[in-house]
């Protein structure tokens, strides 16, 4: 058993020491469960966080990406328009 102990901080945090961060695979943004069970035991568990390449495909397109010259396009031709509408009132 590898045992390591951590004190609560005044705001009720902990620290995972760095041997059982790195036993578990635990990186930054991962979240750590807590689970207390009838007996007043507490059950602790990694919940890993995705990465963004694991998310791509994830979303339904709506429409092919034109690529960056025509957005950029589409984008400057609003904002001008925007502008002008604005005079306009003014």
């Amino acid at each position: 058993m590898n045992a390591q102990r951590s004190r609560i901080t005044g705001r009720g945090q902990i620290q995972i020491p760095a041997r059982i961060r790195k036993a578990i695979g635990a990186d930054i943004g991962d979240e750590i469960e807590f689970v207390l069970n009838d007996s007043g035991e507490i059950r602790v568990r990694l919940i890993k966080r995705k990465k963004l390449s694991e998310l791509a495909g994830a979303l339904h397109k709506r429409r092919e990406f034109p690529g960056l010259e025509k957005e950029e396009e589409v984008t400057k031709k609003r904002v001008s328009e925007k502008v002008a509408k604005k005079h306009e009132q003014d």
